[in-house]
């Protein structure tokens, strides 16, 4: 595993590792790493795919994204996002100011005349962005909606929290975590293409059930339902310091 931290002792680390199933077959997993203070944070995001997919579709995408803490939202400075696959590779940077305005965007894929222009009008009409694995994060960091939309590279949308009932997890369920947990609804009120205007997001919604582990506040379990296929992630393993 990569390590983001070795210039800057941050007060907390979070390590967390999930397994992705889909229709129960596990399918990849996710190395999720956070490390901040009062200021700053950084993350490591991995997705490593697993077993059978891994040998049909080999599959690796790593995020890495650092930047500012202000008022409890997670406000970017760098993102860097590069996939590799058995049929491509792709990568999305972003360079970010501090009020969110875009400094730099290169992305892998190749755009024509129209999709430059298109993709400039957007970014200057929306003016602000954060970042999907920083907004992610402060979900369960910070239990908040960001006050600025999100940029991935190809698209940019909002993410909305809607607290559901809390649910119990008995034992010999998939996750490491037994006992009550609180539900968080995340849908998309609003998403558009950076490069087509009629664009149409995959993903319906985000079911995150989260719970505090040793005084941090964890999810345990996300449901991801999308137009192509429902997922879960089961968190394995946690590490706080």
């Amino acid at each position: 595993m990569l390590l983001l931290y070795p210039y800057h002792l941050y007060s907390k680390v979070i390590n967390l590792q999930y397994e992705i199933d889909w229709k129960t077959v596990h399918i990849a997993d996710i190395f999720w790493n956070i490390s901040f203070d009062d200021k700053e944070y950084q993350i490591e995001f991995l997705i490593e795919s697993y077993g059978l997919t891994d040998k049909i579709y080999n599959y690796e995408s790593l995020t890495t994204v650092s930047g500012l803490i202000e008022n409890e939202n997670l406000k970017p400075l760098k993102y860097r996002s590069k996939t590799t696959s058995s049929n491509q590779d792709v990568f999305a940077f972003i360079d970010f100011n501090e009020d969110g305005s875009i400094l730099n965007l290169d992305i892998s894929k190749e755009l024509g005349n129209e999709q430059i222009i298109m993709q400039a009008e957007f970014i200057e009409k929306y003016l602000n962005f954060t970042d999907p694995i920083s907004q992610l994060s402060q979900y369960f960091l910070f239990n908040k909606n960001s006050d600025r939309l999100i940029i991935d590279g190809l698209n940019i949308y909002a993410l909305s929290s809607k607290k559901l009932p809390s649910i119990e997890f008995k034992e010999n369920n998939p996750t490491l975590y037994t006992g009550f947990s609180n539900t968080l609804k995340l849908t998309f009120p609003f998403f558009q293409g950076l490069h087509k205007l009629e664009k149409k997001n995959n993903i319906k919604e985000i079911i995150m059930y989260h719970s505090y582990i040793y005084d941090t506040n964890i999810p345990v379990q996300y449901d991801i339902f999308s137009k192509k296929f429902n997922a879960k992630l089961y968190l394995k393993n946690i590490d706080v310091n």
